[in-house]
């Protein structure tokens, strides 16, 4: 967040500030990024002040990717209206890399999931059994040997490392497979 806040302090985007003793700038990620998870098409919210209201959403996006850092890229930008509810997350899209080796277990796997029409799962050093199939949108393994699959957001629902940990894959990491967050999807809040 720190590196953030220089990239806007470089490009002179002033965000607004919270209230308080302490006023933070009103810069967020809606969900933030799991450790040892690499993020490809991440959602950045940027409140602005009242008075920067006509400050163009395409001006901005060009100014962050003037002043970032290496491997951080600013894709797209869009204002939402003032007095309008924020986008809310719905679902994120998972991939990493299973070895050929252990691509036909893993097709065994999937069917079994699929053809389940629930699946309590517990994980390690938790009391509470959540359900993945709540949780689980889609559940492929491609050609390539890329696992990919979509989790709803959902309040105590399965993390991408429950579903590695159902498919027998929880050590992909450990052997220098890289989780990857290939998408945020949003919608409109319907509150």
């Amino acid at each position: 967040m720190d590196a953030f806040h220089r990239i806007l302090r470089r490009a002179g985007i002033r965000p607004a500030y919270s209230q308080g003793f302490h006023p933070k700038p009103k810069v967020s990620f809606p969900v933030p990024l799991t450790l040892c998870v690499e993020g490809e098409n991440e959602l950045l919210e940027i409140e602005l002040p009242e008075d920067a209201e006509n400050v163009s959403p395409e001006w901005i996006r060009s100014e962050l990717q003037k002043h970032t850092i290496p491997a951080l890229d600013f894709l797209s930008a869009e204002a939402i209206p003032t007095g309008e509810k924020k986008a809310v997350v719905r679902s994120m899209t998972y991939a990493i890399s299973v070895p050929a080796e252990r691509s036909t277990r893993t097709r065994e796997r999937i069917e079994w999931v699929q053809n389940q029409s629930s699946i309590p799962f517990q994980r390690i050093g938790h009391d509470k059994v959540v359900d993945i199939k709540s949780g689980l949108i889609s559940l492929s393994l491609e050609d390539d040997g890329t696992l990919l699959f979509d989790l709803r957001f959902m309040d105590n629902g399965p993390g991408p490392r429950d579903i590695l940990a159902l498919l027998e894959l929880g050590d992909l990491e450990t052997h220098g497979s890289v989780l990857v967050r290939k998408n945020v999807h949003i919608g409109k809040n319907e509150e």
